[in-house]
């Protein structure tokens, strides 16, 4: 392909749309919707009796009639069982024997929806949930047609439902409770109502006694977690608030349940169930496949268990089932979705068909009836047998045929035959003979089948479109290549003779981080890589610094000393989140806001300097140069610089007022902030969180359409007024501009910042500044023809934008994405704007540096003319970088679509390169950019008519 001049837009858009069309059918044939079996089962689906008695109940003889089902989002189990748990109720039954204790482990992605379909269907949800997850509007992931254990427990016997809690809920079971009310689940700075408004509902339905299950989900701890953490001061009070919560249920319960049963033979008693969906990691996080996130506390509890001596946890039991379970913190660790055939069995209705749990045996060994756990176990064998066959052809061909042997040249793995033949002769013979020896052997080989069929199953439940995904793979090559021979092509152009070594050492590295992409260890650590890039990116400029030949010594030195200065500054960034902040905060009281007032004063000191000296040219070595223009239009310039000043510094205190409340509880905050500023700011205190939130984006938004006015005024009356020696005004209006939204939105990218890494931008800033001297002392220098080429800035920027998104704390596990800041200034929930800004307070750092690499890119170009070509070899050569990136994932999670860690590594990884592709670069710097270049070609054409 010829790229000829004129071309770049076309070929830009026709190139860009083929890349997001093979994103979406790759992302369709890797996240597709599992496959599950339509339809719900019925007690006529259930097996026999072994005996092929007809006993009564057909399915099995419930343990309880009524259920409390309370789940409390992000309950890890040291909450509940470790020893700093502020559940003392809960502790005190589990020790008296009134209750049962477990872990519940959990699959990636740790989010809610997909666990709340594991905890009901039983199944492994599609990793596609953890997105559909954000978006509350979703519909398209409902249970309403899949079996679960809702729909089994209303209908088996009419039963009636309420629920309260997580709205979650209701869009999954559409029309399945009698009476409801959700909250909503990610307005995560409420902890406090989004809880009341569970809570208040516990008394007046419970009291009524016209219920037979009630579901609970409650979201405060979890809130508490993402805004502060699992060791947030707030995470106590929680916990003991939803101890209280369980003990008043508790209570109410116990006190029904013994007139109940004292009043009707056939009452059985209530069970509460009290899990978490997730837990979370040391960030108060969720979404990944760490321990802390995959590890959920799970409780059985009911005021039967402490009146029958045979359910004690120390009692003894009449047969042994040997069946090894992990323990932590002294008590057995499941599987979360063994929960639901548990429920079935317990509540005596059909295990949803679709189930890949296993019946939690020490709910059962407890009984005194061996009779229940053999049953129980049957069921569940023969429920996922039924499954088991669906997608083994020679298995059902087997259990279709009702064969009571192996026959010869079967295709049947023959230990899954033995095991079921065997427990179902031994099952028969304690039927028939009761002893302890025929239960034992039965209830060991129905475990055996049903851990087989689970392995088999789950190795099978990556159902992938390759089709799509090959298709989708292809365009995208095609796009990363023709992106990445244009963009050398374009390098070259600049110096036909040869490619330089630091064009070449770009090329090795790129091309190395995109080999990468094929280890999980390298995605896992890929913030080292980032480092490296950016540092060896410093290292080049230094060593062609040293290499200059002509310039004077002392510029020399100082080109030196900046690319030293700004390695410096680089370590000291990388080692923020580890060594260097903490060693800080030990030795300096209040250390992250005497960090966060002075990155907001840096901004509005630089700013307020830019601003006051708009229509002031300042060349390095030459003198100040005003642009004259009108009185008139000099007195509206100076009010509108005054204006626009005062409110870029109102924006930056009111940030400081924001932070202050929302992360300032523990006491750490000095007097001059969480007192004096208050006191200055009286206006703002009347104001809530939400309040406050939306008047700092209203000021942001009006100091930026203040300056907009003033770089405007100052442009109009300088092409009015233009003297005829000022030959370098063209583009100068667009620099100040972006400039100006560099340090304008600067307080907005703190506040969408956690406050610990506000310091960051002081460091930013300072290393920006380095740059741009060093840039200007290399155009002078007459290094690179007046400029530093398009292409070396495009991966000076990359680095740099992609070492500071992990320098705040970021990885490559959905665990990482912060929601603390998603929800600043919003009252209702609109997945649009909760979605922009949840992208915003991720990438804030990242999009910081965007606006520096167009701010360097356009410095210079009042002299130079060349800036539409310096801006295609920038574009170019970032989209080749992404489309390098986004091509290398595809191809490896294609390769690797059976690796052990695709969906706790890969997936999350290719989600997020999507993001960086799509969103980032895509919307955030080609829009931004073209944005920026229109205006610089409208200034230019402005100063040509003049």
């Amino acid at each position: 392909m010829k790229f000829t001049c004129w071309q770049p837009p076309v070929l830009l858009s026709i190139l860009a749309v083929t890349q997001l069309v093979g994103l979406a059918l790759f992302a369709r044939g890797f996240f597709p919707y599992k496959v599950y079996l339509p339809g719900f089962t019925d007690a006529s689906q259930t097996p026999p009796w072994p005996d092929g008695s007809s006993q009564e109940p057909p399915i099995i003889e419930p343990q309880f009639d009524r259920l409390i089902f309370i789940v409390i989002d992000a309950l890890r189990n040291d909450f509940i069982l470790g020893q700093e748990s502020a559940f003392d109720f809960v502790k005190s039954r589990i020790e008296s024997g009134e209750a049962e204790a477990f872990t519940a482990k959990a699959t990636a992605p740790t989010v809610t929806m997909p666990r709340i379909k594991a905890l009901t269907t039983g199944t492994i949800p599609s990793f596609l949930d953890a997105i559909l997850n954000i978006a509350e509007s979703d519909t398209s992931s409902s249970l309403q047609y899949q079996d679960n254990w809702v729909h089994q427990l209303k209908f088996s016997d009419n039963r009636t439902i309420h629920f309260f809690g997580d709205d979650t809920w209701i869009r999954l079971f559409p029309d399945m409770f009698t009476e409801k009310e959700g909250t909503t689940s990610f307005y995560v700075s409420d902890t406090v109502e989004v809880d009341f408004n569970v809570t208040r509902h516990i008394k007046p339905v419970l009291s009524k006694q016209d219920w037979d299950a009630v579901i609970f989900h409650y979201l405060g701890l979890d809130h508490v977690g993402h805004t502060g953490g699992p060791r947030s001061p707030l995470m106590k009070p929680k916990q003991r608030e939803m101890d209280q919560v369980i003990e008043s249920i508790f209570e109410i319960v116990s006190v029904q349940d013994a007139h109940r049963i004292r009043h009707d033979a056939d009452a059985k008693g209530t069970l509460m169930v009290i899990c978490g969906d997730h837990g979370m990691n040391e960030e108060g996080n969720h979404g990944g496949s760490s321990v802390g996130e995959t590890s959920a506390a799970l409780v059985f509890m009911s005021p039967r268990f402490g009146s029958r001596p045979t359910l004690n946890r120390a009692a003894s039991r009449r047969f042994k089932v040997e069946e090894e379970f992990t323990e932590v913190y002294g008590y057995p660790v499941v599987e979360q979705v063994d929960l639901v055939p548990t429920l079935a069995c317990l509540f005596g209705f059909p295990i949803p068909r679709n189930n890949l749990g296993k019946v939690i045996v020490p709910m059962f060994t407890r009984q005194s009836s061996q009779s229940s756990l053999l049953r129980a176990l049957q069921l569940n064998a023969y429920q996922i047998s039924q499954l088991l066959k669906e997608v083994d052809d020679a298995f059902k061909r087997y259990l279709d045929n009702n064969a009571t042997g192996i026959q010869a040249g079967t295709e049947v793995d023959p230990y899954s035959i033995k095991l079921l033949n065997e427990a179902h002769v031994a099952h028969k013979l304690f039927i028939q003979e009761s002893t302890v020896e025929n239960a034992e052997v039965a209830a060991r080989a129905y475990l055996e089948f049903i851990t087989f069929a689970q392995s088999k199953l789950t190795n099978t439940a990556g159902d992938y479109n390759l089709n799509d995904m090959s298709i989708g793979a292809v365009l995208i090559l095609a796009s990363a290549l023709t992106f990445s021979t244009w963009a050398i092509r374009r390098a070259k152009f600049e110096k036909p003779a040869k490619l330089s070594f630091s064009q070449v050492f770009a090329i090795f590295i790129l091309c190395g981080f995109a080999v990468s992409m094929f280890a999980s260890s390298f995605i896992e650590e890929e913030h080292l890589i980032w480092y490296y890039c950016t540092t060896t990116a410093l290292l080049l400029g230094l060593l062609e610094s040293m290499g200059i030949s002509g310039m004077p010594l002392y510029e020399k030195v100082m080109l030196v000393l900046s690319c030293l200065l700004q390695m410096v500054l680089l370590r000291l960034s990388t080692a923020w989140n580890s060594s260097t902040y903490a060693y800080i905060e030990k030795s300096l009281f209040g250390a992250e806001w005497h960090f966060l007032a002075a990155s907001l004063v840096m901004c509005f000191l630089y700013g307020a300097h830019l601003i006051w000296n708009i229509g002031t040219k300042t060349g390095h070595h030459s003198a100040a140069t005003t642009v004259v223009v009108s009185s008139s239009a000099g007195y509206l310039q100076l009010m509108i610089k005054i204006a626009s000043i005062f409110i870029m510094g109102l924006c930056s205190a009111l940030v400081m007022l924001y932070k202050v409340r929302v992360d300032g509880v523990d006491g750490t905050v000095p007097a001059l902030y969480g007192r004096d500023l208050p006191e200055a700011l009286e206006f703002a205190t009347q104001l809530d969180q939400v309040a406050l939130g939306k008047l700092i984006y209203n000021y942001c938004g009006a100091s930026l359409f203040v300056f907009t006015a003033l770089v405007y005024v100052t442009e109009t009356a300088a092409v009015l007024h233009l003297p005829e020696s000022d030959e370098g005004h063209s583009g100068y209006s667009s620099r100040h501009y972006l400039d100006g939204l560099l340090f304008i939105s600067t307080p907005l990218w703190i506040l969408f910042t956690r406050t610990h890494f506000a310091a960051l931008f002081i460091l930013f800033t300072i290393q920006f500044h380095l740059m741009r001297r060093w840039q200007s002392r290399l155009r002078s220098s007459g290094v690179y023809q007046q400029q530093q080429p398009g292409w070396f800035l495009a991966i000076t920027a990359t680095c740099m934008a992609h070492a500071a998104f992990f320098m705040t704390g970021h990885t490559n596990s959905i665990a990482a994405v912060d929601l603390s800041n998603a929800y600043i200034g919003i009252s209702d929930y609109n997945a649009v704007i909760i979605g922009v800004l949840t992208f915003c307070s991720n990438w804030s750092t990242s999009i910081w540096w965007m606006i520096v690499g167009l701010i360097l890119l356009l410095d210079g170009a009042a002299k130079d003319r060349t800036a539409e070509q310096r801006w295609w070899d920038y574009i170019v050569t970032q989209s080749a970088i992404f489309a390098l990136f986004i091509a290398a994932l595809s191809i490896s999670v294609t390769l690797l679509r059976e690796h052990l860690f695709i969906w706790t590594v890969f997936s999350p990884k290719y989600l997020y390169q999507v993001a960086w592709t799509c969103l980032f670069h895509w919307i955030f710097q080609a829009l931004i950019g073209t944005v920026s270049m229109k205006l610089y070609h409208t200034d230019e054409a402005k100063a040509s008519l003049n």
